[in-house]
């Protein structure tokens, strides 16, 4: 009896003093070793996640890596096809032009530098061995007339890019003939004045110059033969732009820059903001912008008012 009060006695005192049995101890012991593994698992997890998201970022780093590659190396790939057809072309002579007997004549060599420096020129190139069947076809110029509009003409047009002007073709030197054939249509209406047409009768009137091109006579006393009248002009931005206004086109003999490496004519239509709108009988891409006065000061040899 006294044993059972002894026991009783120090569990009470344990219980004062704070002390558990072996059971709780042990209770306490797995409650804290699970959070702990808890605690671990959310470690592991967080860890797993961010190993994750690391390594689909190095992923999505590559894949955009390998796609700029891909695309540098094709636009490479591409400049060296680019450049060895280039070398290609210059070790073996002008393959712009076919391998055609044709080709070997007189103009061969100017219908290859024609195209060297005029891409626009590429068709007319080409068909160069074909020009009998151009240069004898009906010319029909109503789709190029539009009421208040200066039509563009281009020299090397196939209908009449072949046929001759003086001792040379129009595609290669016919930008006098041309530039007046645009005015001519643009005053008159008059769609039977061709390029074909006004080129013979320029050559016709003395008005072309073997080796020389396009006399400058041709744009006072020869507009006269066509009922147009025709004035030099002084170099002036001012008096140009009251020319324009007064309806009159502006024909300007060219030298080497933006238009030429040797000479040829031009004819300035009107203006706008950013300067002269120009109708380029050599180039589209010249004749769809505006030419400010100090690029077109430099280059301007000489220029004639032309009106009816």
């Amino acid at each position: 009896m006294q044993y059972y009060r002894t026991m009783e006695r120090n569990a009470v005192g344990r219980r004062k003093t704070g002390q558990e049995s072996p059971g709780a101890l042990n209770r306490s012991r797995t409650r804290t070793h699970a959070a702990a593994v808890r605690r671990e698992n959310r470690r592991k997890r967080r860890k797993r996640r961010a190993l994750g998201f690391f390594r689909f970022s190095v992923c999505l780093f590559l894949v955009f890596g390998i796609l700029v590659t891909v695309k540098d190396a094709v636009a490479l790939a591409r400049s060296l096809g680019e450049s060895l057809g280039m070398r290609r072309e210059e070790e073996t002579g002008s393959p712009i032009l076919p391998e055609d007997p044709l080709y070997a004549d007189e103009y061969g060599e100017r219908l290859a530098k024609l195209l060297e420096i005029n891409k626009e020129a590429k068709d007319y190139v080409k068909c160069y061995p074909e020009r009998e069947d151009y240069k004898y076809q009906p010319i029909d110029l109503t789709g190029e007339i539009q009421t208040d509009t200066v039509p563009l003409l281009m020299q090397w047009d196939k209908r009449w890019g072949y046929n001759a002007y003086g001792s040379n073709m129009i595609g290669l030197a016919g930008c006098g003939p041309v530039c007046l054939t645009m005015a001519y249509l643009y005053f008159t209406g008059d769609t039977s004045m061709t390029p074909r047409e006004m080129a013979a009768f320029v050559d016709d009137n003395g008005y072309y110059t073997k080796n020389a091109g396009t006399k400058w006579s041709l744009w006072t006393d020869g507009v006269g033969k066509l009922g147009l009248t025709g004035e030099e002009l002084s170099l002036d931005e001012g008096v140009m732009k009251r020319a324009l206004d007064m309806g009159q086109l502006i024909v300007c003999s060219m030298g080497p820059g933006d238009f030429t490496t040797e000479g040829h004519f031009i004819l300035l239509r009107g203006y706008g903001e950013n300067g002269f709108y120009v109708n380029d009988p050599n180039r589209r891409s010249n004749s769809e912008k505006q030419w400010d006065f100090d690029t077109l000061q430099g280059q301007i040899l000489n220029l004639w008012a032309i009106y009816r």
